[in-house]
């Protein structure tokens, strides 16, 4: 039982990190004026329940609504500007990032090594069990995203290459 709880608090915080994502991810202007939702996705099995919703429920960027679409296949991920890709989806990952190259969108996932596999930013955990961040800005750089300074400094800054 406390595992299940240790686990719901840890993607409560996961949540709250996609939402703020928001803030400290560049995305194309362009691209940005064309959209009337801004759009956070998850692919696969949804590790979040309700959380990601209610964080997003009453929260807006550019006056645009945020929205929460749960996905089962990569190929709808073009309306997302930032996609979650579960665990559920580990087999199937480089198939996922390959898809969705230079695209701006930013992949975000808890896998192991996700960011040697092309993906943008990983949660892990540190010996605390405190939820952190690897990110690398030059696959953000490819998509034509860019991380603000604030989020590069609390930021393990990685590289696949």
């Amino acid at each position: 039982m406390a595992a299940s709880k240790e686990q719901a608090k840890e993607y409560q915080v996961k949540a709250v990190y996609l939402y703020n994502f928001s803030h400290f991810i560049h995305w194309p202007k362009n691209l940005l004026e064309l959209k009337t939702e801004f759009n956070i996705c998850v692919l696969g099995d949804n590790p979040f329940s309700s959380a990601l919703d209610y964080v997003v429920s009453t929260e807006k960027f550019h006056g645009n609504p945020i929205k929460v679409h749960y996905l089962e296949t990569v190929v709808d991920a073009h309306i997302c500007q930032i996609l979650f890709i579960s665990q559920s989806e580990r087999n199937q990952l480089n198939t996922i990032l390959d898809y969705l190259d230079k695209q701006p969108v930013l992949t975000v996932s808890d896998i192991a090594e996700f960011i040697e596999h092309g993906g943008m930013i990983k949660f892990y955990m540190n010996r605390k069990h405190q939820v952190r961040l690897a990110i690398d800005p030059d696959t953000l750089r490819e998509a034509d995203l860019e991380a603000d300074a604030n989020l590069l400094r609390i930021s393990q800054i990685m590289s696949r290459k």
